[in-house]
């Protein structure tokens, strides 16, 4: 049986030194975003982009039933033939050249502090650092010891570990993600088995594309539509790592907004998403919600992956498994819960269409 308790107490974390990333090729431009929206997704993100537009501008916008296509074939000219007065005219076109010319940032581009610093003052964080984040203390899934999905990525984890030469510091990311996909995948399988949902699903390297930020995340874990949680290893440096996920997370959140835009009904003020930066030793959490940033940046929560503890202290890896496999199914329970909702509302108002 899994019950929910208080999270496990966690150790103070120490702070990364080095930064690693490697540069992605993004071909993707605003504009290419932009051409999906309807008309009311396009004047939810004009009102967005500080143009100084009217709601007697979003008018002309809405009775010519501009669609994000549409609209970036425009030109001054144009907007003015519509009815739009000099001045947003002559914005509206500059503003779509813009559109048509900036590519979108690629996640790995986001690798220095200086732009961890200007993410945290875009949610008001009062502070430079991770650890001046609002914390949130996540739902832990006390798991049985006896679990079959636990026991099984236990197995895994003590195979790999001991075909390993050794691991320390510098130990690269391909050999972290591994242990870090056995844990995901432990965490997914106890998921399903708790909600009685198959449609929980993970995706290694998958595509997620924002309004400003684009490219392939580690991890991606869904619930029947949605994203729900997306996982980023790192060797080192958890603050870039924490920089990228908030980044890669905003793009998921513009994804599933966009999925649901075609029925507003299933649109919810309050969708939140998850975050994981891991280097498999060190596991933080994040929660992005509409109305801002949480973490657990304070807390840390560890696995002793090491030689010695294989040998010696096998118990304490077992602990440290179980505990962050805990977190993460109840941090997946939880938001699959959300999908859960969305779908019986869907199920019903598709009923009564057919009245």
């Amino acid at each position: 049986m899994s019950s929910h308790t208080s999270s496990p107490s966690p150790s103070s974390p120490s702070s990364p030194e080095s930064i690693y990333s490697d540069e992605e090729i993004i071909t993707r431009t605003m504009g290419d975003v932009i051409k999906d929206y309807d008309t009311e997704q396009l004047i939810d993100y004009l009102g967005r982009n500080n143009l100084k537009l009217i709601e007697a501008d979003f008018k002309i916008l809405r009775d010519e039933r501009v669609a994000g296509s549409d609209f970036l074939e425009l030109t001054k000219d144009d907007f003015h033939d519509y009815g739009f007065k000099r001045g947003p005219a002559s914005r509206l076109a500059k503003f779509v050249e813009k559109l048509n010319e900036t590519k979108l940032q690629a996640f790995s581009s986001y690798n220095t502090l200086d732009k961890l610093k200007e993410v945290l003052r875009k949610y008001k964080v009062n502070g430079n650092n991770i650890t001046n984040i609002k914390q949130f203390n996540p739902v832990y899934e006390e798991i049985a010891d006896d679990n079959k999905d636990l026991k099984r990525c236990m197995k895994e984890i003590i195979l790999r570990l001991s075909n390993l030469e050794t691991i320390q510091d510098s130990t690269n990311e391909a050999t972290r993600c591994v242990f870090i996909t056995s844990i995901l995948n432990a965490s997914i399988a106890i998921t399903r088995n708790l909600t009685n949902n198959e449609k929980i699903y993970i995706a290694y390297q998958d595509d997620v594309s924002g309004e400003d930020s684009s490219g392939r995340v580690d991890y991606s874990i869904k619930g029947y539509e949605d994203l729900i949680c997306i996982a980023e290893g790192k060797p080192r440096n958890v603050e870039i790592g924490y920089l990228q996920n908030i980044k890669q997370l905003e793009s998921a959140s513009h994804m599933n907004k966009r999925k649901r835009s075609a029925d507003q009904a299933f649109q919810n003020d309050d969708d939140y998403l998850y975050g994981i930066v891991s280097t498999a030793t060190e596991w933080h959490f994040i929660k992005l919600t509409t109305e801002g940033l949480y973490c657990t940046s304070k807390s840390e929560y560890r696995i002793n992956l090491s030689k010695t503890a294989l040998k010696e202290d096998l118990e304490s890896i077992r602990k440290g498994v179980k505990t962050v496999i805990g977190l993460i199914v109840g941090l997946l329970r939880d938001r699959i819960t959300m999908c859960d909702d969305h779908e019986i509302k869907k199920q019903c108002i598709q009923e009564f269409n057919k009245l």
